[in-house]
């Protein structure tokens, strides 16, 4: 099963006027709305969090989410440095050109990205 892709949405635009980034494409449940159309490399990258939602039954995705990133802006002081080391984030960023991974990737995969939450960082793996 694999997300609808919405292409040439308004919805990234609309919802970057509120968020601390400039959205180019965001994954609501089964949907991935995008602001033109996109690339595989994007695909994988929204797949992944489609594999996130369903994982968490929809709604705690819809509570993990802003919940880690509130509590990662806080530690440093950053929203967009907050939204790239969500562990959803971690995990899409991380494997989104690697072949193969969607057909390979265990469950709850973003678990092992957690460490982001106590400073760790997973983009140059080294602790912070």
């Amino acid at each position: 099963m694999f997300p609808v892709f919405v292409d040439n949405s308004k919805l990234p635009v609309i919802l970057s006027k509120i968020a601390p980034i400039s959205i180019y494409a965001i994954s609501l449940g089964m949907f991935v709305f995008c602001r033109e159309v996109l690339s595989e490399r994007g695909k994988q990258h929204e797949t992944i969090h489609f594999r996130q939602w369903r994982e968490l039954a929809f709604l705690f995705f819809l509570i993990l989410y802003p919940l880690f990133w509130l509590i990662l802006v806080i530690r440093w002081k950053s929203g967009s440095k907050a939204y790239k080391l969500i562990p959803f984030e971690c995990e899409a960023y991380l494997h989104e050109s690697e072949e193969g991974y969607l057909e390979n990737r265990k469950l709850f995969a973003w678990w092992k990205y957690m460490g982001t939450l106590k400073g760790a960082d997973y983009y140059n793996k080294s602790p912070e």
